[in-house]
């Protein structure tokens, strides 16, 4: 491959974790249950599960779920724990975070020079983000002038001023610092050593962009000292465990990352409960579109996978971009245990408040003997709460009436699922609101679960129309309590169910099974760029040889000086196309086809225009508005095919000189300025969409940025 050299040694270190037949740990946090999984990926095989309350009131939050989850997964594990040889986590406490608006003021520090210090100053002044009802980010800005360099007093003062606003975290962010990133970081590590956990703009995103990027950082540090904590409490108890094993977090994007970038980008988590979930259904339902729900006891995921692919988007915050990419997710707060609202006439409505969130045990789930002549009352289960939420006291003590009791009430639970209950233990709470309403229990169960369906209704319809899958897909039912209210579901709205072996656990099971790993290592006596370039596009290489998706990997590279070793190590995610797992890279006819098929042609008219390390591009023979285009990946995964101006390619310099070319010819003069082309590019092992650059300039800076970081063939499709 282009960039590879022979002269020095190349070892590798248990290559790829997917195909080395150890065994893998797979944990993810809910907002109601922590899950942990250990399963043998190659053939897959469920060995052990563990399944403990998320621990929202523990001193450590929820952190102290994936520790107890841990030790008691391992305890079932006994002596074969020894064979783990990597364990890998998903969580929704950044989403959990911002949907609930639990963060701290931020601190936002402005760098720029002349001549653009005003423009500097206006793009990196965030002032108050939305993010939930009566829940805002608050932030505080400074701003540092770099026209002489950077004044490192005038750094410590602008700190100082922030952290006396009350702010907790900061993000720093500078004009053009994608270029030239060192202020960024020397501010960053003023901050550090002044107590204040701190993350830099060009961190999330190489893109230019200086209003997205210090929005992004500005996210990202919201969370930073909530998930710092995490991260500790994580890695003290694989330590108790005596776990030596590398630690991966899932990213929303379905991609993976050590502990240390977790500790830097925990924005990059936001998704990661969906991804994981998508990803294991992918690899059980060889299905090309379908809607995957995933229910859990506080909220449901609603995610599509169209043409095989899960749709993944740039999330937004109150309508303002960022570069934080994740899967294309619909969440409603209603669930499993969300609890029956009651008012005037009867039910009034279901959620957003769980069981759990009232630290109270659903009423199927008790012993009918507990329910003796139950009588029903309502409750604010927290401060700020409406007070009609309904539970019901019988002998056994307070019980939380919830989705899923309704569902157990009204018998549509299959036997032996993992939310079947005791019917008469329901029909008993859903009795006791009858009474309390001159109302038929089964009434009152089928309106709580007809409340319920319709929230998750509204959702899945509003997915189908904004994704433009067939309105006809299957549903996939995730989560503990999916097979109690999808089936029912889909029975009301005619549509076709499914439902995966372990679909309780399967959002642990898609943590574990969706990270490669592969670590390369070379004697070296050498460390510049050009020697770090040829090592990470070799990991690149090999971990897509090993099953991930190019698009998904990132590599980090270290050198040890004392044993004069160069060591990068790739982490990805196996490809999430339907019917990926274990998928050996394509040939070249076979990638022929998988393009011929995406571009909808029959008489094979599609020719390769050219060929990357691990992307391949095909275009129809027709010209101007005729023209069609496909970039496809080694494992035949289309990350690009539709209508296209022009289709460039080449090395370096000249790759941009072209592209440059192409999108002068492909504007839209529009009088007072140019609309830009869309433009999709794929070099090394990266995706990129530069449609959202801000000018001409800025779309050649990045796409120059790219090529030169990959050092080899990069292609780029432009389209209007």
């Amino acid at each position: 491959m282009s960039g590879a050299t022979t002269a020095a040694p190349l070892t590798r270190n248990g290559d790829a974790q997917a195909a080395s037949g150890g065994m893998r740990i797979g944990v993810d946090v809910g907002g109601t249950f922590t899950k942990a999984v250990a399963i043998e990926p190659a053939p897959f095989a469920l060995v052990a599960e563990a399944v403990v309350p998320t621990s929202h009131e523990h001193g450590h939050g929820v952190n102290a779920g994936v520790a107890a989850a841990l030790a008691q997964l391992l305890g079932t594990l006994g002596e074969r724990a020894a064979s783990v040889d990597l364990v890998a986590f998903s969580t929704t406490q950044a989403m959990n975070a911002l949907l609930e608006g639990d963060v701290p003021r931020v601190g936002v520090i402005g760098l720029g020079a002349k001549p653009d210090l005003r423009k500097a100053r206006k793009r990196s002044k965030v002032g108050t983000v939305g993010l939930a009802p009566g829940r805002d980010l608050e932030t505080e800005h400074a701003f540092l002038d770099l026209t002489h360099g950077l004044d490192e007093g005038a750094a410590r003062a602008a700190v100082e001023q922030l952290a006396g606003a009350g702010c907790e975290a900061v993000a720093v962010s500078g004009a053009f610092a994608v270029e030239a990133p060192e202020h960024e970081l020397r501010v960053a590590d003023i901050a550090a050593e002044a107590g204040m956990p701190a993350c830099c703009g060009h961190q999330l995103s190489g893109a230019y962009g200086l209003e997205t990027r210090t929005v992004s950082a500005t996210i990202n540090a919201a969370i930073l000292p909530a998930i710092q904590r995490t991260a500790g409490v994580v890695e003290r108890a694989m330590e108790e465990s005596g776990l030596d094993v590398p630690l991966l977090v899932l990213r929303g994007d379905a991609g993976a990352m050590d502990i240390e970038a977790f500790r830097r980008r925990p924005s990059f988590t936001v998704g990661s409960g969906p991804a994981a979930g998508v990803a294991a259904a992918l690899h059980q339902v060889g299905v090309a579109d379908a809607v995957v729900v995933e229910v859990g006891g506080t909220s449901t995921n609603v995610s599509v996978v169209s043409g095989g692919r899960p749709l993944l988007r740039s999330i937004k915050v109150m309508g303002r971009p960022t570069a934080i990419r994740s899967i294309d997710s619909w969440v409603v707060g209603v669930a499993g245990g969300s609890m029956v609202r009651l008012g005037r006439k009867g039910v009034s409505g279901i959620g957003p408040r769980s069981a759990h969130g009232a630290g109270l045990p659903y009423a199927c789930f008790a012993a009918p003997s507990d329910l003796a002549g139950c009588r029903a009352a309502t409750i604010a289960p927290r401060p700020g709460d409406r007070d009609d939420y309904a539970i019901v006291e019988g002998p056994g003590g307070r019980f939380a009436v919830t989705a899923t009791c309704a569902a157990n009430a009204l018998g549509v639970v299959r036997p032996g699922a993992h939310s079947a209950a005791s019917r008469d233990s329901a029909l008993a709470a859903f009795a006791a609101l009858g009474e309390r309403h001159r109302s038929d229990g089964v009434a009152m169960a089928r309106a709580a679960l007809d409340a319920a369906l319709d929230q998750i209704g509204v959702t899945v319809r509003e997915a189908i129309r904004s994704s433009g899958v067939a309105a006809d897909a299957p549903i996939v039912a995730l989560g503990g309590a999916g097979e109690a209210l999808v089936p029912e579901l889909c029975g009301r709205d005619g549509q076709r169910f499914l439902a995966p072996d372990h679909a309780e656990v399967l959002a642990s099971v898609g943590a574990a099974m969706t990270l490669i790993r592969v670590e390369l290592e070379r004697s070296a006596r050498v460390t510049g760029p050009v020697e770090r370039r040829r090592l990470v596009a070799e990991a690149e290489f090999a971990c897509v040889e090993a099953g991930a998706a190019p698009g998904t990997i990132t590599v980090e590279t270290a050198y040890d000086a004392e044993a004069g070793l160069l060591r990068a190590t790739a982490v990805g995610a196996v490809a999430l196309e339907s019917g990926a797992a274990g998928r050996s890279p394509l040939g070249p006819a076979e990638l022929r086809g998988v393009a011929t098929s995406a571009l909808g042609e029959t008489n094979g008219a599609v020719v390769a225009i050219a060929e990357t390390e691990l992307f391949s591009a095909f275009a129809t023979g027709g010209d101007g508005d005729d023209r069609r285009a496909a970039i496809v990946d080694r494992l035949g995964g289309v990350v690009f095919a539709g209508p296209v101006k022009a289709a460039v390619s080449g090395r370096g310099e000249a790759f941009v000189d072209d592209l440059a070319t192409a999108v002068d010819e492909s504007s839209l003069n529009l009088g007072l300025g140019s609309l830009l082309p869309q433009v999709t590019m794929a070099c090394g092992s990266q995706v990129l969409d530069l449609s959202d650059a801000r000018s001409r300039d800025d779309l050649l800076a990045a796409a120059r940025a790219a090529a030169e970081a990959s050092d080899g063939i990069a292609v780029a499709a432009v389209c209007r």
